[in-house]
């Protein structure tokens, strides 16, 4: 499921707003696995879970056009996929596992430089856990 249009998301599209630390519950999650939630410390977030059910938080931007990753998906490996041209990092540590893609964006030694990149400036990554079916920060984070 990619975001319709001609250009990427430039805006967030009514991200959940988290209550404290408390993300999201598990169950507001749709088949994509991923959304944006509003946090007071941290900005806008994506928040999901892989396929195992493991919770993740990272920083909403897409290293190659800034596209908003919590309107993206999660893949069936468990990598966060970019809406636009499906570049995806690995929620763990925010590298990215795969470059852009597309017409003129998976032109191969393109779409190596900007994973290169990707893994040179990683998605920002928040511990988090699951208790009583939402996803919450976990505390101590500075």
């Amino acid at each position: 499921m990619q975001t319709p249009g001609a250009l990427p998301p430039i805006l967030h599209d009514h991200p959940l707003q988290a209550a404290g630390r408390r993300l999201l519950d598990v169950d507001q999650l749709d088949e994509r696995r991923v959304t944006e939630v509003t946090t007071t410390e941290h900005g806008v977030l994506a928040v999901g879970v892989t396929p195992d059910g493991t919770p993740f938080a990272t920083g909403n931007l897409c290293r190659h056009q800034f596209a908003k990753l919590g309107r993206g998906r999660v893949t069936d490996d468990g990598c966060l996929e970019c809406p636009w041209h499906r570049a995806a990092y690995d929620v763990t540590d925010g590298t990215m596992t795969a470059g852009p893609k597309g017409r003129i964006f998976g032109f191969k030694p393109y779409s190596w430089a900007i994973k290169a990149f990707g893994n040179v400036a990683p998605l920002r990554t928040f511990p988090v856990e699951v208790r009583d079916g939402a996803i919450w920060l976990v505390e101590g984070l500075d």
